[in-house]
């Protein structure tokens, strides 16, 4: 198939970073294609995100950003956008995902972790988020879109987000759906805002939380014990039995020193 070879040519758009002409090469590769017009591509690191995404720049700071490159292409007379962002690590490559997917449909599980709607795919993997806009939302742009992430996945080597990090037992795939991960307030805000007040400006941990049974369960794995007795200080927690109650119906388990799990 023709579009396989541009799913190829696409990825080394968006991975020469590295110098002026290999950039050039792949642009050249693309327009000879059939059915790829235009071909724009732009970088952006820590310090120029503002300029592409001003208002939600910080969110990315916050779960820990490293580079977003930008690719417009006209394929057929439709135009095509997908942005790959290489986050620090994979936890922060799925809780950008995780804040960001919404009302997600059916359609081929290209990947673990995916969300599609009739104008855009989004998906991570490794250290990337991805996401596949259009401007028609007809099923032919959705299978361009299937295309390319195809072909974009077929070069991530490393591995995803792994769950098992934060609870031991398997979370299920319908949990796992609708799971948010945070690393602060920017992050809550965006993926659970009901819990804002409860977690406050507090840093220094990763949360996934997850919602089973009609209760919410986050699992904190602070950077030190320190921060993780702070977090607990502040909310005047104490810790007598390692399980203590946060108001009258939430629960909180010390898994270790540095990491609790609260049940709301």
């Amino acid at each position: 198939m023709q579009f396989k070879k541009t799913s190829s040519l696409l990825f080394l758009l968006i991975f020469s970073l590295s110098s002026l002409a290999q950039t050039t090469e792949s642009r050249q590769g693309l327009a000879a294609v059939e059915g790829i017009g235009e071909v724009r591509s732009r970088t952006f690191t820590e310090s120029s995100l503002y300029d592409y995404i001003n208002g939600g720049a910080e969110l990315y700071l916050e779960y820990g950003f490293d580079t977003l490159v930008v690719t417009e292409l006209v394929r057929n007379g439709r135009d095509i956008k997908v942005e790959i962002c290489r986050m620090k690590d994979p936890e922060a490559a799925f809780g950008i995902f995780s804040v960001s997917r919404f009302r997600c449909n059916g359609g081929p599980g290209l990947t673990e972790y995916l969300c599609r709607s009739a104008y855009q795919l989004q998906f991570c993997k490794g250290p990337f988020y991805v996401s596949i806009i259009n401007d028609t939302g007809t099923l032919e742009d959705q299978e361009t879109a299937d295309e390319i992430a195809t072909g974009i996945l077929a070069n991530i080597t490393e591995a995803s987000f792994d769950p098992t990090m934060f609870f031991e037992e398997r979370i299920d795939d319908e949990a796992m759906r609708g799971a948010v991960l945070v690393r602060g307030p920017l992050g809550l805000c965006n993926g659970i805002p009901e819990l804002s007040e409860t977690f406050g400006e507090a840093t220094g941990y990763t949360a996934l939380m997850i919602q089973s049974d009609g209760r919410t369960r986050a699992s904190l794995r602070f950077e030190s014990p320190g921060a993780a007795s702070e977090f607990v200080r502040c909310r005047r927690m104490t810790n007598p039995d390692s399980h203590y109650a946060i108001g009258s119906d939430s629960i909180v388990s010390v898994v270790s020193p540095n990491q609790i799990i609260i049940t709301f």
